[in-house]
């Protein structure tokens, strides 16, 4: 039993990590513009003279807005709005249609519309309410932490023995 006691203990740690996603982590904003060089200013000095608060991210390709348009699928909190490169929205939209109450889509780009669907945006409460996005991964790893605790104590005690 001692030559197998730390391998035993070497399985419960790997069976209590937990697993990263190979995507990535996404730090854009929840409220968001897809838009391209061209356009990115003159967007964010329209919402800014309009006081609405949303973050324009400016692209320069197709798979980098592809990448984004993927982080709607884990975060039901992400509204979009895209002013650029609608081909690839629409694209993803068609793959995606779970998505289509939190993507917009502006084929027609002038500053009324875009205006229109930031004031739609900035009144969605994005803002999860849900008070188990603390309170379980806490309990989890105090579960987690009293077992590992009770059987390292119980490895030192038979140890000491």
């Amino acid at each position: 039993m001692n030559k197998y006691k730390h391998s035993i203990f070497l399985v419960l740690i790997l069976l209590c990590m937990s697993v990263v996603s190979a995507h990535g982590v996404d730090v854009t904003a929840d409220k968001m513009i897809i838009a391209s060089e061209n356009d990115g200013q003159s967007i964010k000095d329209l919402a800014d003279a309009n006081n609405i608060n949303i973050s324009v991210y400016k692209f320069t390709s197709n798979d980098e807005v592809n990448h984004q348009l993927e982080h709607m699928l884990n975060n039901s909190n992400k509204y979009i709005i895209v002013a650029d490169y609608q081909d690839v929205a629409h694209e993803f939209l068609n793959n995606h249609p779970e998505v289509k109450d939190r993507l917009i889509i502006m084929d027609d780009v002038n500053d009324d519309n875009l205006l229109k669907q930031m004031k739609d945006i900035q009144g969605v409460n994005t803002e999860n309410t849900n008070n188990n996005d603390f309170l379980l991964p806490l309990i989890i790893g105090i579960v987690i932490g009293l077992i590992i605790g009770i059987g390292c104590g119980i490895v030192i005690m038979k140890k000491k023995q």
